[in-house]
């Protein structure tokens, strides 16, 4: 098999979930062109997430990530793109204060990310990682429910019932989460941090979301259903940081995107349609792409070589 046919049918999974997200009609979400509406009128953008001059690596003299700088509002979805190795789990971490830069300021309203107590941090933060690290002695429930932590007992029987339900999990909720599937897992995780985000915050506490690989393990509905959750959440207030590999979906789907080379720079941040140019993809991923368009509606970007 080519390296283009390889490609191709990496992405046949991908570009099927691609094509039936852009021809919903789901006027909750999305307008007519597959991209979501305004921010509902109630809530202001404010800037949570400010990137300035972001250095780090975990050995030194290698560094991961070189420069780094952008900011990010509140109820915007942003795509970290770019090739494998290029520092995009790397800057979520980051991002959730998991780590702290080797210079330069990372900042969630105004505070650094990495100086943020546990209960600062939770009333922000909820992380899906690439790889969950599950409780496996914990029903799915139980699991769910430790989102509400560090926010107190009120109400989380409800919001651990509406974020099983919203992840179409109810039905599992008695079940040991180590005997989850892998995409069962990941919902899981992802209902966690939903779970954590629910509910309102004191002005000027932003949400943060960050997913890594949201939808990696995914079957296509539930990649609808996690993709559809994540434009709700924007919609709602929260600031949703995402790794991606779809890079249609990402278009569609983004309010900005930050584009990373593979010695971890920043090529492009911006709005889609300026990030994603086919000069910007070849730099990033050294190949050409191919664009799918159905009555006006980007359905997939593909690799290709270029002739």
């Amino acid at each position: 098999m080519s390296a283009v046919s390889s490609a191709i049918t990496t992405h046949t999974a991908d570009t099927a979930v691609a094509q039936d997200f852009a021809r919903r009609s789901k006027p909750a979400c999305h307008d007519r062109s597959g991209r979501r509406p305004a921010l509902q009128p109630h809530y202001n953008r404010l800037v949570g997430l400010k990137a300035s001059h972001i250095q780090f690596a975990y050995h030194k003299g290698h560094p991961v990530l070189r420069d780094i700088s952008f900011e990010a509002n509140t109820g915007q979805v942003v795509s970290l793109l770019g090739p494998n190795g290029s520092g995009k789990s790397t800057l979520l971490r980051l991002i959730g204060g998991f780590a702290a830069p080797d210079s330069g300021s990372l900042t969630i309203d105004g505070l650094a990310a990495h100086k943020l107590s546990h209960h600062d941090r939770a009333m922000r933060v909820g992380y899906v990682p690439q790889q969950p690290a599950l409780a496996f002695a914990y029903e799915l429930a139980d699991y769910t429910a430790f989102g509400r932590h560090a926010l107190g007992k009120k109400d989380a029987a409800k919001y651990t019932a509406e974020a099983l339900d919203r992840l179409d999990l109810s039905h599992l909720a008695s079940r040991p989460v180590g005997e989850l599937s892998v995409g069962q897992r990941q919902r899981a995780a992802f209902a966690r941090a939903y779970c954590q985000l629910l509910g309102d915050r004191p002005t000027g506490c932003t949400r943060i979301l960050l997913a890594d690989e949201p939808l990696s393990a995914l079957d296509p509905k539930h990649a609808l259903l996690v993709a559809d959750v994540l434009g709700e959440l924007a919609q709602s207030g929260v600031l949703v940081v995402a790794v991606l590999h779809d890079l249609a979906l990402a278009s569609r789907l983004s309010d900005r995107v930050v584009l990373l080379s593979g010695e971890g720079t920043l090529l492009s941040e911006g709005p889609p349609d300026e990030v994603l140019t086919d000069r910007s993809l070849e730099a990033a991923f050294g190949v050409g792409f191919k664009r799918i368009v159905q009555e006006d509606r980007l359905l997939a970007i593909l690799p290709e070589h270029r002739r």
